[in-house]
């Protein structure tokens, strides 16, 4: 077996997000009781027995409790597991019902041009550079969204198609992308129909950037790749980080990494899991996080809801806000953070 070197990349600028989030800050009330209806909701389905990676039965004692839900990390390949399935109905209300039309207003912004130059070129650049074969290639982006990846690989001469559960975010995308490019490379697929659309895939490259932890069936999804004709795999998930930890201390803020959607997490081991029982191999990762930014923003909403002076937050603002990147590399590189990107190949 050949041996493969790992490249690996650590961080990023979270000023881009800031901004873009600021209503985590300004609305934090707001948003949080959003998440509890839908943990309300998460809580009504059935019980998960076994673990959402790799179906071994789950521990009977849950390891900890965070805004109602009760989760438990898999004795076999670590993963984190909420309690509960994330049934077709729990799904459908959160991404598909009125066409999606109520999950995408956290995405559709008037700013698309900013929003695939700051987040989603970056990504491109990465996939690009660390693609043994980068001369010409046919990507498929599977839960593209409003397609802002699919537009980042367009302007970079790739040929590049997307495909997502919501009318809505792919309408919105194809108008965009009509407007610039004059071309409609959007597709809105059922979910019945996501599956065997990427096994019957002739791309080279088949992407999921923070699509997979919202599938009912994850592990469908990895045999559908093996399936295709795609040799890469590139792919980002969120993370068991420091973030959750926050969010279980501050049960009074918006829990950004766990909730809603976010019924299980990923961990280096249970990654490593799927990577070996799927016979892929990583050729590169790209490892950063808002756990920072999540605990900057944990305590000034909390400091503003104590009644702190302008004096009080200023020095805040400058003593921690300042330094959020500086200490946010420490758990990137200590791969304690709250996203991964993985470039995979089949052996």
């Amino acid at each position: 077996m050949i041996q493969i070197h790992t490249q690996r990349v650590y961080s990023k600028s979270t000023e881009f997000y800031a901004r873009i989030k600021s209503n985590f800050f300004d609305a934090n009330d707001s948003l949080l009781v959003k998440a509890e209806l839908q943990n309300q909701l998460y809580n009504r389905q059935p019980k998960r027995e076994n673990c959402k990676i790799c179906y071994r039965l789950l521990p009977k004692e849950y390891d900890f409790i965070s805004h109602h839900i009760k989760y438990f990390i898999c004795d076999n390949c670590g993963h984190l597991n909420g309690e509960h399935e994330d049934t077709e109905s729990f799904v459908e209300s959160l991404y598909v019902r009125s066409e999606g039309e109520e999950y995408s207003k956290n995405y559709l912004d008037k700013n698309y041009l900013l929003r695939t130059e700051s987040i989603y070129t970056p990504k491109l650049d990465f996939l690009h550079k660390n693609l043994p074969e980068v001369e010409r290639y046919e990507l498929l982006d599977v839960g593209c969204g409003a397609g802002y990846f699919v537009y980042a690989a367009l302007m970079k001469g790739i040929n590049a198609k997307g495909l997502d559960v919501s009318h809505t975010m792919v309408n919105f995308g194809n108008q965009q992308l009509s407007l610039i490019l004059q071309i409609n490379p959007l597709t809105h697929c059922a979910e019945s129909e996501f599956i065997s659309t990427i096994a019957n895939s002739k791309a080279t490259v088949i992407s999921a950037i923070g699509v997979i932890e919202h599938l009912r069936n994850p592990i469908a999804f990895f045999d559908a790749f093996n399936l295709s004709k795609a040799k890469y795999l590139f792919y980002s998930v969120p993370m068991f980080s420091f973030s959750v930890m926050i969010e279980n201390l501050f049960t009074g803020i918006f829990p950004r990494q766990l909730s809603g959607g976010h019924t299980h997490l990923f961990t280096e081991q249970s990654i490593e899991w799927l990577h070996n029982n799927w016979k892929l191999n990583s050729l590169a990762e790209w490892r950063f996080g808002t756990d920072v930014m999540d605990l900057y923003r944990s305590m000034r909403v909390s400091m503003a809801k104590n009644g702190v002076s302008s004096k009080m937050m200023s020095v805040f603002d400058e003593g921690f806000g300042e330094n959020i990147d500086q200490l946010q590399s420490v758990f990137d590189e200590n791969h304690f953070c709250s996203e991964i990107h993985c470039l995979v190949i089949k052996q």
